[in-house]
């Protein structure tokens, strides 16, 4: 009853300073603003051509899909519609069904993209049924490229900072096995010589080559990620860094320091500055995706940097529940619920999924010790946007087609349920399913989105 008097006081306030024609907006419309967080390959695309999808259907078809979503009852949806995010550019949804047509799954986001899902349900409550006929529930979703996601930490760093824990990472963990050919770069070139553009981009496009070479076998933490991006505002030709050896960072005299530490400021101030300001903001609900595939087929030290880059990412938000004067006149928002979702869960046996979610409870630890004294509602969650693959011949076993077509059978060992458990060295080869014909069909299929949708709108048990 208390938090039913406070909602209607929040309302009421709110509508004191508007005009008749929002008026009713204020009591006739529920805003839920979510991010969705995730690093390159963790399944952005294929997440949210699902939900709306599945949402689409479940209103205008009557399909049975999301099943325990109970706080949008098909019964009660008069109308799904999308729109425009102000700002923003409209999600690729058209155009990301018509790849899964051709065999082809959807292309990684590369730029911001945002939109509007708007719910309208019937009024069941006979007083409100006489005063307003139905009531608009807005989904504000925004998506943008996992690898700003990891830049965004630089901006609190010196370039000296950046360049020191950038050679430290590439030293060590996974990244060492990617990094001979940029380190015998660093080793040849001298650094005597004046660096003039042709220097720097000789070193900028050693560095990106060694980014791009990282990314393909699976590291998360990469910096500057924006440098991979074809469709980076940043101009990376002109004002490119690299990280440089301890003997010139810590000369502030050296030519080379002064050059990279300008460069890296340009980076700070006209790409990430201006980012942080217009993409990471004003959002009430996080929705964190996690790969956990990409550490398991390669090693146990790419999930530990998992770990590590998780946790690190989440210092780039703002965590805590929001009162009424930040939403409505300071106009900020903090983030109050947060989902760690595993993508992709199909395709392990479901025998093995319990202890998926126990490896990413534990992927995740570094992430959550961020909320600690922190008014912040969690969960975690396993999610496939999309079933790929079919029950097999034992609990063990998954059936799919390959990237060839051909319908196989594969058996799977125990997945491990914690990282002590994964030996070194030991991978688990992930199944490289081939896009169904019957897309559609394994969309409405996929399984987790009605409960992950439930506890972001604070509806229902869990």
């Amino acid at each position: 009853m208390q938090k039913n008097i406070a909602a209607l006081f929040d309302k009421t306030m709110a509508a004191a300073s508007l005009t008749s024609n929002t008026l009713a907006d204020v009591f006739s419309k529920e805003t839920h603003r979510f991010t969705i967080t995730g690093l390159s390959r963790s399944g952005k695309s294929m997440l949210f051509t699902s939900l709306v999808t599945m949402l689409k259907s479940r209103s205008e078809e009557g399909y049975a899909c999301l099943p325990l979503l109970r706080y949008l009852p098909p019964s009660q949806v008069l109308d799904i519609r999308i729109e425009p995010l102000e700002g923003y550019k409209s999600f690729p949804q058209a155009e990301n069904l018509a790849a899964l047509e051709q065999g082809q799954w959807p292309a990684a986001t590369e730029e911001a993209f945002g939109f509007k899902l708007i719910v309208r349900l019937k009024q069941t409550a006979s007083i409100k049924r006489h005063v307003l006929p139905h009531t608009d529930i807005v989904f504000e979703f925004i998506d943008y490229p996992g690898e700003w996601i990891t830049d965004i930490p630089m901006l609190s760093k010196t370039y000296a900072q950046w360049s020191d824990s950038a050679w430290a990472q590439l030293s060590g963990g996974p990244q060492q096995h990617f990094a001979h050919d940029w380190k015998q770069v660093v080793n040849s070139f001298d650094f005597e010589q004046p660096p003039t553009p042709e220097r720097i981009q000789h070193l900028v496009h050693a560095y990106r080559q060694y980014l791009i070479e990282a990314k393909r076998q699976g590291i998360s933490l990469l910096q500057p990620g924006s440098f991979l991006l074809d469709s980076s505002d940043f101009d990376w030709q002109s004002f490119g860094f690299t990280p440089l050896p301890s003997s010139i960072t810590s000369d502030v005299s050296h030519p080379w320091y002064k050059a990279f530490e300008q460069h890296f400021g340009a980076f700070q101030d006209k790409w990430l500055a201006p980012l942080k300001q217009s993409i990471f903001k004003e959002t009430d609900k996080q929705i964190i995706l996690v790969d956990l595939f990409e550490g398991l087929n390669h090693s146990r030290q790419h999930l530990y940097q998992l770990k590590e880059t998780l946790s690190h990412l989440a210092d780039t938000f703002v965590y805590g529940q929001s009162s009424w004067f930040s939403r409505n006149v300071l106009k900020k928002e903090q983030i109050g619920k947060v989902a760690f979702v595993a993508t992709k869960a199909d395709l392990i046996p479901v025998s093995q999924r319990e202890n998926l979610l126990s490896l990413l409870t534990q992927i995740t630890e570094g992430a959550r010790a961020r909320f600690t004294d922190k008014p912040i509602e969690f969960e975690h969650f396993l999610v496939s946007a999309i079933e790929v693959t079919d029950k097999g011949s034992t609990p063990q076993a998954i059936r799919y087609k390959n990237s060839d077509g051909a319908y196989v059978e594969s058996t799977f060992e125990p997945v491990p349920s914690a990282l002590k458990e994964m030996e070194e060295g030991a991978h688990f080869p992930v199944p490289h399913a081939k896009v169904p014909a019957d897309f559609k069909a394994r969309i409405l299929a996929g399984k987790g989105l009605d409960r992950l949708l439930q506890f972001l709108l604070g509806k229902g048990e869990q």
